[in-house]
């Protein structure tokens, strides 16, 4: 296997749906962290990462074995507490442009409601309620992006993945108004989608940083190649200086290969993993944050 680039391989953003292996988390961020008060810049965090190890993400926000809703603030406190480290979320927009949390286009399956959410009212989003992972309706809102954000900040990554409905500049400048843009990958999973949060971007990560128009020679940059990563595709990839991207399907016997591959591995099963998977010792590690964040 072809080794993963050390250098800039922040630019990364892989996304990894089901992995089943059973790893017993006995870390907390805090202690992988060496109790750092708040999260060392990401760029630190992926520059940090010995080749064989990747950061565990919390695909919407959630865990397959929680029944705290999707996209939720629970969802994210319970995630937080677990030690997990980052969490992809979906932002959407309702009808008078407020950004918030949710994945779907229509509330139905998700919330207390039925329709489109573009189509809905600020005085009508303001009853909604979530539904947990039981479909049953409970008493929490859907969160606004605002809410999601303050939750999140010195606590936990976020990697954000922009819905049709949501605006992209308006989403970029209240995560930057908060200082939390070392705190955050911008999702693109196409060109078309990288050159729309282009002119936005400016010192985020993007999981895919460039479009075709601005190619630099020998620059690094996430790819998305859908569903169907084997070990080995890495090779094909970072032939053409890519560093990897992918989705991952059901494999457990790849847990280790895939992180040793890969920056980011976003799964259904989070609590399931180490905040860090593969990550053999943290000394030199804690080190190499240290030395990072003080740099900055």
């Amino acid at each position: 296997m072809t080794a993963k680039p050390t250098l800039f391989k922040h630019a990364l953003l892989l996304t990894v749906m089901l992995m089943t292996a059973c790893t017993n988390n006995a870390s907390t961020a805090a202690t992988l962290l060496d109790a750092e008060t708040s999260l060392p810049p990401l760029r630190t965090m992926l520059e940090c990462l010995p080749s064989e190890a990747a950061l565990v993400a919390a695909h919407r926000g959630t865990d397959i074995g929680m029944n705290e809703p999707e996209n939720s603030i629970s969802a994210l406190e319970k995630l937080i507490a677990h030690g997990t480290l980052m969490a992809e979320i979906d932002i959407a927009a309702i009808k008078d442009g407020t950004p918030i949390i949710f994945h779907d286009g229509v509330w139905d399956d998700h919330a207390s409601s039925t329709g489109p959410v573009v189509a809905t009212s600020a005085e009508a989003f303001a009853r909604l309620r979530l539904k947990d992972a039981k479909g049953s309706v409970g008493g929490e809102p859907v969160p606004t992006l605002a809410a999601m954000l303050d939750a999140a900040k010195d606590r936990i990554y976020l990697e954000i993945d922009f819905k049709t409905s949501a605006d992209m500049e308006t989403a970029i400048n209240m995560i930057r108004a908060r200082d939390m843009a070392d705190q955050v990958v911008l999702i693109a999973t196409d060109d078309m989608e990288a050159e729309a949060l282009a002119p936005y971007a400016g010192e985020f990560l993007m999981s895919l940083p460039r479009a075709r128009k601005r190619i630099v020679a020998n620059a690094k940059q996430g790819v998305w190649i859908g569903g169907g990563w084997r070990d080995g595709d890495e090779k094909r990839i970072q032939n053409r200086h890519y560093v990897i991207g992918a989705q991952w399907k059901k494999n457990p016997a790849q847990l280790a290969k895939a992180a040793q591959a890969l920056d980011i591995l976003v799964t259904d099963q989070a609590l399931r993993y180490k905040p860090i998977a593969g990550l053999k010792t943290t000394g030199a590690f804690r080190a190499c944050l240290k030395a990072g964040t003080d740099a900055g």
